[in-house]
């Protein structure tokens, strides 16, 4: 059942453009890397397969469950042996896919040899699993994709605040603790081969962090849909899109 429903996400993805619209973006980010010197270039990519490749599902999955919402196919999914759990897991692994194979291009064609591809792929999935849940848990009761794209920003404002502490600008505990900062101390190791934040700050206490933040992310978007999807299972509600 899982891999059906990952076959006809995939599908659905391809079908709306999803791919086509990524393989594009993919060789405007390759373009613009290779136009940075190499001493500059891991630095540049670490943030672009971060804010875009590694947060793709966040926005993604949102505008899928609003189109799903709208053509009432949330309504009876749960009538047939889907199970909530297959159905939430299927979209965060397609869109996994989708944000590994760009983030992979991305890393090969513009910094070759320094990449490490596993912890490449560890930093795209983890990132993808906790962003991709977000983006399920709000977009679950939004009135209307303007109303879900507001939320969206607002939410996404407040996880790129780590950014300042990976960037030294406003260094705080708190904010190395959020999960957006140990996904950057990944792509950071993956892209660069190195920990430019220092030895003391173990790479495996940050996968371990956003592997939490991830489950904390499904469980909570897991409930939303429980209650506002499962609960209400044969009404028909039309979202405005």
């Amino acid at each position: 059942m899982m891999g059906k429903l990952m076959k006809q996400d995939i599908q659905f993805q391809f079908r709306h453009g999803f791919y086509y619209i990524y393989a594009f973006v993919t060789i405007i980010y390759i373009a613009i890397l290779l136009f940075i010197p190499m001493e500059y270039r891991g630095f540049w990519s670490v943030l672009v397969i971060f804010t875009d490749p590694g947060t793709l599902g966040f926005f993604f999955v949102g505008t899928i469950v609003m189109l799903e919402r709208n053509q009432q196919l949330l309504t009876y999914l749960f009538i047939t042996p889907v199970k909530l759990k297959w159905y939430l897991c299927s979209k965060i692994l397609s869109l996994s896919v989708i944000a590994w194979i760009t983030s992979l291009f991305i890393g090969y064609f513009t910094l070759g040899g320094m990449v490490s591809f596993f912890w490449l792929t560890l930093a795209v999935l983890l990132c993808s699993f906790f962003f991709t849940s977000c983006g399920l848990a709000i977009s679950v009761d939004a009135p209307s994709l303007n109303h879900f794209m507001f939320r969206a920003i607002m939410l996404m404002l407040l996880l790129y605040i780590p950014l300042l502490s990976y960037l030294e600008w406003i260094p705080l505990w708190i904010l190395e603790v959020m999960p957006s900062y140990s996904a950057l101390i990944l792509f950071d190791l993956a892209l660069s081969g190195t920990n430019s934040l220092g030895p003391i700050r173990p790479q495996l206490l940050h996968v371990f962090l956003l592997f939490v933040w991830g489950v904390v992310a499904y469980l909570i978007a897991a409930r939303r849909f429980n209650r506002y999807i499962l609960s209400n299972t044969g009404e028909s509600k039309v979202v405005s899109v």
